[in-house]
């Protein structure tokens, strides 16, 4: 029994070793893409109108998401974890998961239009959050400070229309 379980733990290893190979390797791709999209934003026009935002704006926001999240993933495979096996023991987990999220973002997109943006974006975030393991209380105030941050953003900075939905809001 003792060399399947040693055989079994050096196959783990191997299994670790690879997904932080191919982690650093997503993230050289995720930070060369930011850095390539930052290039190519520099050199679009400025708006005439100061305080508005150019057209650089959003692929720039991009870019620097790019390269946060690919240094955040290098920072994330460099870390060795205590706890780190190379078995798929949360698989079911992480497949209801996925399929959580695909069927309550198609459930948005299906009612955002005649519930509205904000009760429709607070109640998805919250129902993420909760999926996720957060308290009631953080899921809830953190779904409607991000609801309402994100309206405010669309619709009074950057003056996008979102969905009012029943209520008119």
């Amino acid at each position: 029994m003792k060399p399947l379980a040693l055989e079994t733990e050096g196959a783990g290893d191997f299994k670790i070793e690879t997904m932080k190979k191919n982690d650093i390797l997503a993230a050289i791709l995720f930070i060369a893409l930011g850095v390539f999209i930052f290039t190519q934003t520099i050199h679009y026009p400025s708006p005439p109108e100061k305080g508005h935002p150019g057209p650089d704006l959003f692929p720039n926001i991009l870019a620097f998401l790019f390269i946060g999240f690919g240094i955040a993933l290098i920072l994330k495979a460099r870390k060795v974890g205590p706890n780190e096996t190379g078995d798929n023991s949360q698989k079911p987990t992480r497949i209801s998961n996925a399929f959580f999220v695909l069927g309550i973002v198609i459930v948005y997109v299906a009612v955002v239009n005649k519930v509205g943006f904000l009760i429709t974006s607070a109640v998805l975030l919250f129902s993420l959050m909760k999926k996720l393991g957060v308290t009631n209380l953080r899921s809830a105030i953190a779904s409607v400070a991000i609801t309402l941050f994100i309206n405010l953003l669309f619709s009074k900075i950057l003056r996008v229309p979102l969905p009012y939905g029943i209520l008119g809001w």
